[in-house]
């Protein structure tokens, strides 16, 4: 399923890039062998030229226009058995299994292995905000990206979030 993305900024102390969409673009949200993938690819890497001490992402997902979101919302839950409930919660924080980005240019796989995603309704869209212990190794990647893991449960709710607040701005 394809989600618009409006915004996706990064930046990770170490190795001390950010990265950011060039122009807006779609979020693929996907399923492989039990795991739940939420996928940004073609994104633009910028050294950072003030140092942070805090890494992380900062996505954003447009509420508007309502009625295709939700459509696709609703058939990605069914195509994946997810069990959908009411939420009234104005958050969601789930556990994720990982969040990584490929950063071909410099051969970097930058990852963290128990980050936290903390959904928040801001206006017409929610932004999505990973946090963790972010960590650099060397490796051959061919495209640059970010990827965020989760499990079947945490999807569930995370699909459910979004879907009310889309419902709840028609």
């Amino acid at each position: 399923m394809l989600i618009p993305c409006s915004r996706l900024q990064a930046s990770f102390a170490d190795p001390g890039i950010g990265l950011e969409l060039g122009a807006p673009a779609s979020m693929v949200w996907d399923e492989h062998g039990g795991t739940f993938v939420l996928k940004v690819g073609d994104l633009k890497v910028a050294d950072l030229m003030t140092p942070t001490e805090a890494s992380g992402c900062r996505l954003e997902i447009s509420l508007t226009p309502g009625p295709p979101l939700i459509s696709a919302l609703e058939e990605f839950a069914g195509l994946h058995q997810l069990p959908l409930a009411q939420t009234s919660t104005p958050d969601l924080e789930e556990a994720v299994l990982l969040a990584a980005c490929h950063v071909p240019g410099k051969n970097l796989f930058v990852f963290a292995e128990e980050p936290t995603l903390t959904a928040l309704k801001r206006g017409e869209t929610v932004e999505l905000v990973v946090s963790g212990v972010f960590k650099a190794r060397r490796v051959p990647c061919q495209s640059t990206d970010l990827v965020i893991h989760l499990t079947k449960a945490a999807m569930t709710r995370l699909v459910a979030f979004v879907l009310n607040l889309a419902r709840a701005d028609l």
